[in-house]
């Protein structure tokens, strides 16, 4: 249980390069340039599900596992992060795609 916490960043952060590369070569791939919503929002709301639920377990991790507290902490920390940029980024689309 311990490892489940990194591996779900590491599934997040894959799902960042993709949207990384997607936004590289978007001028090329997509007829405006820009990414269309139904790629863009179910991208960003599978990463803030996994870096939510890397906290939650590296959370439950750090409450029950004593003698590797750090290591748990420092997940926790960078799962929020995360977390907290990417959500951003959802709600700024979200305002955008059907508020502006």
């Amino acid at each position: 249980m311990s490892f489940i916490p990194l591996i779900l960043i590491i599934i997040g952060s894959i799902f960042e390069i993709i949207d990384g590369t997607l936004n590289l070569v978007s001028e090329s791939l997509f007829k405006d340039g820009v990414i269309p919503d139904y790629i863009n929002l179910p991208s960003l709301s599978i990463q803030v599900l996994l870096f939510l639920l890397a906290i939650i377990f590296s959370t439950i991790n750090l409450l029950t596992n004593k003698s590797t507290r750090i290591i748990h902490f420092c997940t926790a920390i960078m799962a929020m992060s995360l977390f907290l940029g990417r959500l951003s980024w959802l709600i700024n689309n979200i305002k955008w795609a059907y508020f502006g």
